[in-house]
């Protein structure tokens, strides 16, 4: 026959200084039915950081009989709110020596409420009623300490600050916060060039041939005919004149092109006008006029006109930057400024593209095409004043404060826009007035209002008046945190 131990009546669990609502919970899961579980927490454990936790745990106890004994005396105090007994220590459990904040059970409370009854009854009337005054005489004491309350106005002079200059940048590490944004931008620049060639072309036109023989004649290739002032001309092919039969009353003709010897428009004539023949022969005549001579002045683009065109591209990129800040600008939330834009040249068409070339068909110009990108920075509107303000109030004295409704800023230099923000010079002024020292309200407490011009005048100030609550009440509170001192700002004479 095999004996089997019974389990102990408790279980003594030491959770540890890391213990968790989990960890109590899987370890009161593994204790016997019907066993007592002891939870031992160090203080300061993740268990007894909330109440919700303790009350989880003893919910979940069940039939267990469960006690928390901590020498936290926040961590006893949170299980008793959840009715989970707790103990200082394991002795106390022992001695069945309750803590303070232990669950208190039925019969206590019954037995403590039979004592009360019973004191209350021994209470001699006389005593009871000298408790209450002495009650009524605290509540007034207390009452004409913590009620009372005053708003002490008074007035400061102000002396100038500045002017001070300050060269402000907004942008990335700057003084002024702002957010940037690019975007490409292209440009095209037409420049006229300088250099030049002519391009010549010979009058052309039709010779008429008379045979005045009854041979035929071969006009070669290259015949010159003139005009009467000279200007000549010569056949551009080879032709046979047939020979003339029953002269002069059947004459033989033929038609044979004709060519400018010098190029130009002096080739151009009337007809009828290119009529001395080389050859007593046969004579010749223009039936019509020469045309398509001329004499056309080519524009040539040179390394120089390049140069210039590329350094004229800058400015035309510009334009193209500050026509997308108008954009960006038109965009701007409320609140918000947009300055720009900072262009960046990134490509320009190549030398070898346009020199040595001709101009632009049709323009006396050529054409290159530069590319870039334009940056904008955004700003709140407030800006530089802003700033410049804020900079203006790390140089007031000691014992003053800035009185920033009449702070002047003036922009010195205007914003311009560089790769790394935005930048301006501007200058500040403004007024300083004294500043109520943090002694003062100390000072002031429990004191007649009589004696509040004193002791302003003794700080650098002027009493202007005394708002006191109640309006009935004769002097300042006694306590320094019901007194409340506001300054206004007697503005200096001129301008800040």
């Amino acid at each position: 026959m095999t004996v089997t131990a019974a389990p102990p009546r408790r279980l003594v669990v030491d959770l540890g200084a890391d213990g968790t609502i989990l960890d109590a919970a899987w370890r009161l899961a593994a204790a016997d039915p019907g066993q007592d579980v002891v939870l031992v927490v160090p203080a300061g454990a993740p268990l007894t950081r909330n109440a919700a936790f303790l009350d989880v745990l003893n919910r979940r106890a069940g039939a267990h009989r469960l006690v928390m004994v901590s020498s936290d005396a926040r961590a006893r105090s949170l299980a008793s709110s959840v009715h989970l007994r707790a103990f200082a220590s394991l002795a106390a459990l022992e001695r069945h020596e309750l803590d303070a904040t232990e669950h208190l059970s039925d019969a206590r409370r019954v037995a403590l409420a039979t004592i009360a009854a019973v004191g209350a009854q021994r209470l001699s009337l006389g005593r009871a009623l000298a408790v209450f005054m002495s009650l009524l005489m605290a509540a007034g004491i207390l009452l004409a300490v913590i009620a009372p309350s005053a708003t002490v106005v008074l007035l400061a002079n102000a002396s100038p600050l500045g002017p001070s200059e300050y060269d402000l940048r907004a942008g990335p590490n700057g003084d002024i916060k702002a957010t940037s944004q690019t975007v490409p931008v292209t440009a095209k620049t037409s420049v006229k060039p300088t250099g030049s060639r002519t391009d010549d072309t010979k009058a052309q036109g039709v010779e008429r041939f008379s045979n005045l023989t009854t041979n035929d004649i071969l006009i070669g290739k290259g015949t010159v005919v003139r005009t009467n002032d000279g200007v000549r001309f010569q056949t551009t092919e080879d032709k046979t004149l047939p020979r003339s039969l029953l002269q002069p009353f059947f004459i033989s003709t033929v038609n044979i092109s004709i060519q400018a010897v010098d190029p130009g428009p002096s080739g151009n004539v009337p007809p009828q006008k290119v009529n001395v023949s080389p050859s007593p022969n046969y004579t010749v005549t223009n039936p019509v006029e020469t045309l398509g001579g001329d004499s056309k002045k080519i524009l040539i683009v040179q390394q120089a006109d390049y140069d210039i065109a590329v350094a004229q591209s800058d400015l035309d990129l510009k334009k193209a930057g500050d026509e997308q800040t108008k954009v960006w600008q038109s965009q701007a939330s409320k609140g918000s400024a947009v300055y720009g834009a900072f262009v960046k040249r990134t490509s320009v068409s190549p030398p070898g593209d346009v020199v040595g070339k001709e101009a632009k068909e049709g323009t006396t110009t050529f054409e290159i095409t530069v590319n870039g990108t334009a940056t904008g920075y955004t700003v709140l509107d407030t800006e530089p004043k802003a700033t410049a303000v804020s900079k203006l109030a790390t140089e007031i004295q000691p014992g003053m404060d800035l009185v920033r409704d009449n702070a002047v800023v003036d922009v010195v230099i205007p914003a311009s826009v560089a790769e790394d923000g935005v930048h301006w010079r501007v200058r500040a002024r403004a007024q300083q007035s004294t500043r109520p020292r943090p002694q003062m309200t100390a000072a002031l407490a429990g004191r007649a209002f009589d004696d509040v011009t004193n002791i302003a005048h003794d700080s650098g100030f002027e009493l202007v008046r005394i708002q006191a609550w109640p309006a009935w009440w004769p002097r300042l509170p006694v306590l320094d945190s019901r007194i409340t001192i506001e300054v206004t700002s007697r503005v200096s004479s001129g301008s800040p």
